[in-house]
Formats: structure tokens, sequence, C-alpha cells
């Protein structure tokens, strides 16, 4: 059962249609069922969306409509001279008017929370400028008497717009007691942890769940760290040596073993993109498969698309040669240097042998052969040496992009990391790793050396993005 307590901060968001609302509610909430869309008036009342930590509400956020008759609303209030004091009494004999319900329907649905304790988050388009309308706004959420932020939402080319951000700075100064800009749709973590600090100063009772929930939220994504490094392992581990059976009584046998081969290599990368996307709570997010990333009918076989995603040829022939030298020292320790380096030498040549013939193969030449008996033959693991590091790009890719991603943007995700990204080093290692994971000589060091890698390579896009 989930909890509220009585000092769970509750804040409506509130402003003119059209200015990000609902995909600040979104953002902060990690919630992507929130109505989302360009045209004015997806919002048509108020909705209330909570944020759940181990069964606890730690924040409230109602999404509300915008104002529409803010400056009838404000002369209806003006009609009688009363006191500051008095304002939040007059906005309460305003709601309760039976004929306000129909004349202004939607300045009931966001004052009616406002009046029963919730605070404000005051919504704004930095790339327009100030309108008599938002100053009716402001003087109406002043009058409440209710503890308000006001947000600038950079909607347009900020540069363009850079004047009209300092005039909204100036004006909402006036009316509010904090001023923040930040955009729903590109906020990282870091950005959004600010904002969400910020509102807990807003009253007094606020300051410590708020806290707690930054706390909480760094203690999740650590966990989260150390989760998925773990995930994309056992993923990339399968994904290196998966195969399919080949029936050689059947004419076809090895297109058709191919053919299934290809598609259970895309179907467990789409189950391990949908599996993180649900977990995450992109319950929409889709991956782009139609640009120029596609591996198209080929999938994983293709030559040209391969060299998108992993390396060029002569950079795969370098690698493949370095990680075959690499893979002959170990003889040479393992012979007390008798060998004088022959090892080295030759895996060397071997490595860069088999990175070159790899290049050269036809797409229908890349799958392997592991007969296990003399009846029954496999197709694959793929041996391309470009394989390995075209799977792992993807799959860090597009987790990159899911952790980082804001719940209210709502477009497919598109595939942009190729292994060149990486160091040449980080490269060989990649393959060292493919070839014991190939050869069945994976040992628990190499799991936890390939964790911690892939952990320091998510950290390290974590920490790039709240710079």
């Amino acid at each position: 059962m989930t909890g509220i307590l009585p000092s769970t901060p509750h804040l409506c968001v509130v402003g003119h249609p059209n200015r990000g609302k609902s995909s600040i509610v979104s953002t902060l909430t990690e919630n992507d069922s929130v109505r989302i869309g360009p045209e004015s008036g997806t919002t048509t009342r108020a909705d209330t969306f909570e944020f759940v930590i181990n069964q606890r509400v730690v924040l409230q956020l109602t999404d509300t409509p915008g104002f529409q008759r803010a400056r009838q609303v404000l002369a209806w209030l003006q009609q009688q001279p009363v006191s500051p004091a008095e304002r939040p009494a007059r906005v309460k004999q305003f709601l309760q008017v039976p004929e306000h319900a129909h004349r202004f329907p939607d300045e009931i649905a966001l004052l009616t929370p406002i009046m029963a304790g919730a605070g404000i988050l005051y919504v704004v388009d930095g790339a327009q400028p100030v309108t008599p309308a938002d100053e009716a706004e402001m003087e109406i959420l002043r009058w409440t008497g209710q503890p308000r932020m006001a947000v600038i939402n950079p909607m347009g080319d900020v540069a363009s717009d850079e004047n009209f951000v300092q005039q909204w700075q100036t004006t909402l100064e006036q009316f509010f007691q904090w001023v923040r800009s930040f955009n729903p749709l590109t906020a990282n973590l870091a950005t959004r942890y600010t904002l969400l600090r910020a509102m807990g100063e807003l009253h007094q009772s606020w300051s410590g769940p708020m806290r707690e929930l930054c706390q909480r939220l760094e203690e999740r994504d650590h966990q989260r760290l150390e989760a998925v490094s773990y995930a994309i392992a056992q993923y990339w581990c399968a994904q290196i040596t998966r195969r399919e059976p080949v029936t050689l009584l059947e004419k076809a046998g090895l297109s058709t073993a191919e053919a299934a081969l290809r598609r259970a290599l895309d179907q467990q990368e789409e189950l391990f993109f949908q599996q993180l996307s649900r977990t995450w709570g992109h319950t929409t997010s889709t991956l782009q498969r139609q640009s120029e990333w596609d591996l198209g009918q080929d999938t994983l076989m293709n030559t040209e698309t391969w060299y998108l995603w992993g390396l060029k040829q002569r950079d795969l022939l370098l690698v493949s040669g370095a990680a075959g030298a690499a893979t002959g020292l170990l003889v040479d320790a393992g012979t007390g240097g008798s060998s004088m380096l022959l090892g080295a030498v030759s895996g060397g040549v071997l490595g860069s042998v088999g990175g070159w013939l790899a290049a050269q193969q036809l797409p229908g030449k890349r799958l392997g052969w592991l007969p296990l008996t003399r009846e029954k033959h496999y197709a694959g693991p793929v041996q391309h040496p470009n394989f390995p590091l075209v799977v792992m790009a993807r799959a860090l890719t597009f987790t990159r992009q899911l952790w980082q991603r804001p719940h209210a943007q709502r477009d497919a995700i598109t595939l942009r990391t190729s292994a060149a990204d990486w160091t040449r080093q980080e490269q060989v290692q990649l393959l060292q790793w493919t070839k014991a994971l190939q050869q069945n000589q994976w040992k628990a060091k190499q799991q936890t050396a390939l964790v911690n890698w892939l952990s320091e390579q998510l950290q390290s896009a974590v920490m790039v993005t709240e710079a």
C-alpha cells in the first residue's frame, strides 16, 4: 500500500497553454503516461501524478489546464479593495461562485488544488515575450499566498531568445520566490536533482523530504549502474556465443540456420532494449531501425554497415593483430621465455591475417562452424572480429540514452556510438574476451573485468552529461 505523509511536497504545475507543463510533470515524476502534445489544450483537467519510492509517495505534481481568461479573473478579484492578508480569502470566494465553474472552468481547475494547500510551479516559454495576460496570471498566483516557483522553459533557440529569457527572469523575480531555467526534453539527471532541491526550499516542511528524495534517487542510480553493467555483460556474452543448429539432411539447411541466427540476434537485441525500457519507466520508447544505422535484411552480416558501427578495415586489421599478439604473449609466459617471443610474433601475424580474411569475406561466409558430433553442426557463433564490437557499441549506446532520457522525450532512440570511440586497448580487450568466450576459456576474473569495464563506460557517460 502506498503511503502519503502530511509533509509530502505537493505542487501544481500551472501556466499558459502549450508551455510545456505536462512535459515537466512527466520528466520530474519519471512517468511517460502523462499526456503530451504540441497542440494547445492537451491537458483538459487537473490530474495528480505521484513519485513513489519504496511504496511511499515522496512527491506529488498536479498537471493543470492552462489559464484561459486570466485578465477577467483578476478583474473580478480586484472589484473589491482588499488588503494583502485578505487576498487568499478573496481567491477562495472566486472559487465558491457557482457560475464561475461554467465561465472559468480552467481557472477553477487549476486554482482549486492550490487553495487546498498545494504549492505552485509556474511555467513560461522563454521563446515568447512577456504579455499582459502573463502578468495577470502571475498576479493571480501571488494573490493565492501559496509557496511558488517559476520555471523558464527555453522552447525555442536559446541564442535568439536570450533577450526574452532575461525579460522573464526580471519579471518573474517580482512574483516568485525562486526562478529557474529548465528544459524537460533535455534535462539530465543532475539538472533534475537541482530543480527538485530548489523546490524543497519553497516550504520549511519540504526541505527534508526533497533532500531525502534526491538522496534516494542517487542511491538508485548507483544500484542501477551495478545492475545494468551485469545485464549488458550477460547479454553481450550470449550474443557472442549464439548459434543455431544446422540440419544437414535439408537442402537449404545452412541458409535456414543462418537466417535463424540473424533473427535471433535481432530479437535478443530488441528484447534487451525493451526490458531496460520497461524497468526504467520508458514504456513507449522504441529503437530506431529505419535509419542509416539500420543493418537491413543482412542484420549483422553486411560488411559496409558493419564498418559504421565497428572499425574500418585498416583499424580492424591493427586491432586484430594486436589482439593476436597479446594472446601470443601468454604462450611466451607459459614457456618461461624459451620461445624467444615467437608466440607474440606469430600471434600478431595470425591475428592480422585473420582480420584481413574476415574483412574480405562475403556476408554469407561470416558464420563459424562448431561440429559437436559427426551428425550435428551449428551455424555460429559469428566469427567476424567486428561482430563483438558492433554488438557492444549498440548495447551501450541505447543503454546510455535510456538512462539519461527524460520521460517527456517520446521520439525513437537513434543509435550513434561506434567502436571507434574506444581506445585501441579497449578494442583489443573486447576481442580477447570474445576469443575466450568462443573457445570455452571464460573465467570468473574475465567476467568481473568485463562488468567493471562496462560500469566505467556508463559512469563516464553520466559524468559527461552532468558536466
